[in-house]
């Protein structure tokens, strides 16, 4: 890699490799997990679940994309600018429809202020997105020492969210 972006991004390429592998890993027990009761993602099952794991699903489904474009060799920090901006106004627009139809749920399992706190760090990730987009498109090359902060926050949500709706599935069938 020549230029400064391309010589910065390929010191991480490991990372972006080990991190996609796990996500993957990840994304395929969430489905197994969902595949235990699939009613519960039906119409009539409960809001705040299938939002949550959708949320889940998403958030895994950012950090493989984000990783995957991470690996991609190439000198250029368009691709990486593009991905991280189309990321982070889509992961704000979802966490803003997430909150609207978990506050709609009758159960305060997910529609009280508590449970919309899990919200919070997704959030604080796509704005995150954001600011290093526009950071990578100024030049600012050091901006990608941010980008784990991204990586991490969506993994600790997903992973603490997936397990939380595999200790629901199994109340669900246990009940």
């Amino acid at each position: 890699m020549t230029t400064a972006f391309g010589a910065a991004l390929s010191d991480w390429r490991e990372f972006y490799a080990a991190v996609a592998g796990i996500t993957a890993t990840l994304v395929g027990l969430l489905f197994v997990s969902l595949a235990l009761k699939p009613a519960m993602m039906t119409a009539t099952g409960p809001t705040g679940l299938r939002v949550w794991a959708g949320q889940t699903f998403h958030s895994f489904f950012v950090v493989l994309v984000v990783s995957l474009v991470a690996l991609i060799p190439d000198d250029s920090a368009m691709a990486l600018i593009i991905t991280l901006g189309i990321v982070g106004v889509q992961g704000l627009v979802r966490v803003v429809v997430d909150v609207r139809q978990s506050r709609q749920d009758p159960d305060p399992q997910w529609s009280s202020p508590r449970s919309l706190l899990r919200f919070g760090l997704p959030c604080a990730a796509y704005l995150l997105c954001l600011w290093i987009a526009q950071a990578l498109a100024g030049g600012d090359v050091d901006a990608l020492d941010w980008l784990p902060a991204v990586v991490f926050s969506l993994l600790f949500s997903a992973s603490s969210n997936c397990w939380e709706v595999l200790k629901d599935v199994g109340t669900q069938e246990a009940g």
